[in-house]
């Protein structure tokens, strides 16, 4: 692992735990961005790794096909059960779960709190939405899976909040990309440079 300055305690200890980091956008050229987490919030640390370090990838795609392995007191919480609820609502999508719902699906350790957000990773669709189609989308999402919860729509390492989009104020988007952010007038064609 590559770092530029003293890996904390805490991720030393995480790493212990268990080996998966989290993939960040970035130059992907001769190292991967990743991410350590940590039990708390506050706890992120930013790292490389070298492509022939990684034994193991999940995607939030495979990372919901873990959620029946839930224990069912892990599977009563608030958060995975908005996630299981969200199931029928999207499953004309292809999908999957970020944060600390993804973490805790992947590495099994106990990463979701009664009030985690609901993060879906979403892969752009092949025909663009339109804003109503959004819209209402993410009015069902709110309903489900409540005020913290987005849809963020991806194609390869650029991504846009659908729900941003729905609201539809502004001429153009912001655009998350390996360099940087972005703000774009057509998130669904969007290709990154």
């Amino acid at each position: 692992m590559i770092t530029d300055s003293a890996l904390p305690e805490w991720a030393q200890a995480m790493l212990n735990e268990s080996p998966y980091v989290i993939v960040r956008r970035g130059c992907q050229a001769d190292r991967i961005p990743v991410g350590l987490r940590g039990y708390q919030k506050s706890q992120r640390f930013g790292a490389w790794i070298e492509p022939s370090q990684i034994a193991e990838t999940v995607t939030p795609h495979q990372a919901l096909g873990l959620l029946q392995h839930l224990s069912p007191e892990r599977a009563a919480l608030p958060a995975f059960q908005k996630l299981t609820a969200l199931l029928p609502l999207l499953s004309g999508f292809e999908w999957g779960v970020g944060g600390s719902l993804q973490f805790e699906l992947v590495t099994g350790l106990k990463m979701a709190r009664a009030v985690s957000d609901v993060d879906v990773i979403m892969t752009r669709p092949e025909t663009p939405m339109t804003v109503p189609e959004a819209q209402d989308l993410i009015s069902e999402l709110k309903a489900i899976a409540g005020a913290h919860a987005d849809i963020q729509v991806v194609h390869g390492q650029a991504g846009f909040s659908l729900e941003e989009y729905a609201q539809n104020r502004a001429d153009s988007i912001l655009m998350k990309t390996s360099h940087g952010p972005v703000l774009s007038e057509d998130p669904w064609h969007f290709k990154e440079a």
